[in-house]
This record gives C-alpha cells, sequence and structure tokens, in this order.
C-alpha cells in the first residue's frame, strides 16, 4: 500500500471530534442549529431484485424503506440491489431459445425504490425521502468475459454465475446503488470496474504455479487459480462489482463517495482464492486514498485521490477487524490513518447478541462486522449508529422491519465537511 504521510501527519488531528452513539437516529438529530450536518449510510438488502422495487407492495421493500425512513440519510448506498439495465440483457440462460423474463427498463431500480418505497411514509410519524440524485452503476456480478474462461476451475468454461467477472446468475445481480440529496457531476464520477487484478502490484492472486498440486476439477480440495498461460490472468477484473468514486457537492464542498462490495470469503478451494480477492478489493480503496500511481480508471485516467481530497469510504466489505487469515480491515481501515476509525458505530442489538459493532447477523454463520462508513480524516465524524434495537427495547415495531429487510444492519455517520 501507498503511504502519504502528509496527510497522516497534517490531517489527522483536523477532523477530530467527539461522537455521540444514538440507537436510530432521525433527522432532527442530524440537525446543529441551522447547519444540519450531512448523513451517510450504508445497507445490504440481500438480494434486492427488480420485481421487488419496480411494483409496490413488496413487505422486504417496505421494511428496508421504513429502516432507511427512520435514519433519514442524506446519502446512501444500497447494496445488493439488482441492476435491471444491466438484467435485461441476459441472454437466454436455459437454452429454450427465450430470455428469461421480460425486465422493465423505464426506470433504474434505485428510481423505482424511491418512487415506490421510499418517497412514501412506511410508518406512523414518518416521512418520505425524496433523492433527487441517484445512479445505479454497471456491476462486474453476473457479467461475461467475451471470451470463455474457466475462472473457477470446475471444468466448464463460461457458464455463470462461477465464470463470470464477479458471481451472479444474470448480470447485474448483487449489485449497489445510490440515492443522494446532494448533487454529484456525472461527468467527474470515476469508475474502476475493469481494472485488471493482475495492475495491482504485490497483489495475492494465487497463480497456478503456486499451488503445488492442482487436483482434478469437481474435487472439493480444487484449488482456484489464475493461468497466464490461459489467459485468465490477463482478463480477470479486481472488483467483483465495480469501484466508484463519486464526487459530491456537499454544501459548496466536494466529498468523494467511494463505493464498492467486495466479495465474500470463504466458497472457493484451498488456497483461500476469494479471501485474497476480498483482501485486494478492500486494499484499493487504501491505495487510492494514498494517492497510488498505478490505479487506473475506466476512462483511461491514472492515479489516485489528491493530496488534500475529502472523502467517506461506504458499504458492505465483506470484512470485519480480525477476520483470519489476511484482515484486511485491520490494515486498510483501522490501523489506516487515511481513515477516521477512532469511534466506530454500535448498537444495543449487536451488544446484545455478544457485538456491539457488528453488523450483520447471519444465524448459524453468527454475527459480523462487516459494513463500514468511514470518513477521512479532515472531516469531523459528529455521530453514528447501527440500527439494530435490543429485543427488549423494539422501539415501535422497528426490530420486526430490521429483521424483515436483510440479514445486514443499515450503519450511518453524521460527518461534517471542512
Amino acid at each position: 500500500m501507498v503511504n502519504h504521510t502528509s496527510r497522516r501527519s497534517v490531517l489527522k488531528a483536523i477532523g477530530a471530534a467527539a461522537t455521540v452513539p444514538s440507537i436510530v437516529g432521525t433527522a432532527a438529530g442530524k440537525g446543529r442549529g441551522n447547519a444540519p450536518t450531512p448523513r451517510y449510510a450504508a445497507f445490504n438488502v440481500e438480494n434486492f431484485e427488480t420485481d421487488q422495487v419496480q411494483e409496490t407492495g413488496d413487505k422486504q421493500a417496505e421494511a428496508a424503506a421504513r429502516v432507511i425512513q427512520e435514519v433519514d440519510p442524506d446519502v446512501l448506498v444500497v447494496n445488493e440491489l439488482a441492476n435491471n439495465i444491466q438484467e435485461a440483457t441476459a441472454e437466454d440462460l436455459d437454452g429454450d431459445g427465450e430470455k428469461e423474463k421480460d425486465v422493465p427498463t423505464d426506470q433504474t431500480n434505485i428510481e423505482a425504490f424511491v418512487d415506490n418505497y421510499l418517497s412514501e411514509s412506511q410508518g406512523k410519524n414518518l416521512e418520505g425521502i425524496e433523492y433527487e440524485h441517484t445512479l445505479q452503476p454497471e456491476s462486474n456480478t453476473g457479467l461475461l468475459p467475451e471470451d470463455d474462461y474457466d475462472f473457477n476451475k470446475d471444468g466448464v468454461a463460461g457458464n455463470r454465475p462461477g465464470d463470470a467477472f464477479g458471481f451472479g446468475f444474470y448480470p447485474g445481480q448483487y449489485a449497489f446503488a445510490i440515492a443522494s440529496k446532494y448533487p454529484f457531476d456525472k461527468d467527474e464520477i470515476r469508475s474502476f470496474q475493469e481494472f485488471l487484478w493482475a495492475d495491482m502490484p504485490g497483489n495475492l492472486i494465487p497463480l497456478a504455479e503456486d499451488d503445488g498440486v492442482v487436483t482434478e476439477p469437481g474435487d472439493d480440495e480444487t484449488a482456484i487459480y489464475l493461468n497466464e498461460d490461459e489467459g485468465d490472468l490477463g482478463a480477470f477484473r479486481l472488483s467483483s462489482k465495480t469501484h466508484i468514486d463519486v464526487p459530491f457537492d456537499v454544501d459548496g464542498e466536494t466529498v468523494h463517495g467511494l463505493f464498492s462490495h467486495p466479495t465474500p470469503t470463504g466458497f472457493d478451494g484451498v488456497n483461500n482464492f476469494n479471501g485474497r480477492w476480498n483482501h485486494d478489493e478492500n486494499r484499493f480503496w487504501a491505495d487510492y486514498v494514498a494517492g497510488a500511481d498505478y490505479i487506473y480508471d475506466d476512462s483511461g485516467t491514472e492515479g489516485g485521490l489528491a493530496d488534500d481530497a475529502s472523502y467517506v469510504l461506504l458499504g458492505d466489505m465483506n470484512a470485519g477487524p480480525g477476520d483470519e487469515p489476511l484482515d484486511p480491515a485491520t490494515e486498510f481501515f483501522i490501523e489506516n490513518d487515511d481513515f477516521n476509525s477512532r469511534s466506530l458505530p454500535t448498537s444495543p442489538g449487536g451488544a446484545q447478541k455478544g457485538d456491539p459493532y457488528a453488523t450483520a447477523d447471519f444465524g448459524d454463520f453468527g454475527i459480523a462486522q462487516v459494513d463500514w462508513v468511514l470518513p477521512s480524516p479532515d472531516l469531523s465524524l459528529r455521530s453514528s449508529s447501527v440500527v439494530w434495537p435490543s429485543s427488549n427495547a423494539n422501539k415501535r415495531g422497528l426490530g420486526d422491519d430490521v429483521t424483515g429487510a436483510s440479514d445486514h444492519r443499515l450503519v450511518w455517520a453524521d460527518i461534517a465537511a471542512k
């Protein structure tokens, strides 16, 4: 990782501020006199699909909108919201000569979610939220390369979901989208969907020659790897969805929203392919905010952020402090002075489960801290929370909507500009 000591040494103390925890947070709680503090939020809504948001009446969508309205964020990223524009391009998937379904494309899924759910009150004492600005980036999930590759080493090339750039049964599944009250200049957005993993110096890509003995496809002990001779090393993209930098105009100041959703660890071969992939997807942002010159975006522009830029990282990073064996969250977020991680959001519900910092409940797999809202050190973190009421405090029935919306919990932070 590239380090810029100037940011770390000079800006580290500027944004220092006491944070005030809150169970939920309300619009009123965002005020500081006549100068409201911008509220940023990340919410993984668990495989949120097109037919759920394009029409009214879906219970999961109603629950998710209720949770979001309780918080009233100014900038919101919704992870695992399908990209319907990509989905509509899916070819015949079952060989019957027809596309699987007719996907509506008159408006994006994030626009539909805003119009059908977020803008309509989802409960007593709640108001609808009007998000004038939305963005639905293209995702690598379910997107197959032009040439056929056997990325997942199952012996069959060119098949979804395992041979797509990112895991997905159709193009755009598990994508993410952004809704904002603040404007952004679309011409200034930088996306890194096509950045190749092999172009990251010091990457952790498992290579065929590193595996020793490679077992037969389909064996439980199969090692997943990339192979230069087969061409997949030069084709495999770093981002399992996309990495995107959206510069918001926040009351006249530019704050860069850094969004991604790295692949989950596990679900791979004996050489920890997905764990290494997740590590480097998270490392990308640490290098980007440090101004690494190896980075290039989808337009060909090179380099990372300017040294004096302000930014907030948001999303489900599928990484938490102490995750073995690579622990990217500790290295790139917690112990990285380029992010303000001195006071992380907590919740009563997580504490009741055994970890106040937890942001997801995976049932038999336990709870985890994987969702993040992290500002740059020059910004002032005013307050933050994870929306997870304890079972005995179930605020106005909110707990039912929290669990009904997702296995993840919405995470928010009030972050003041310079």
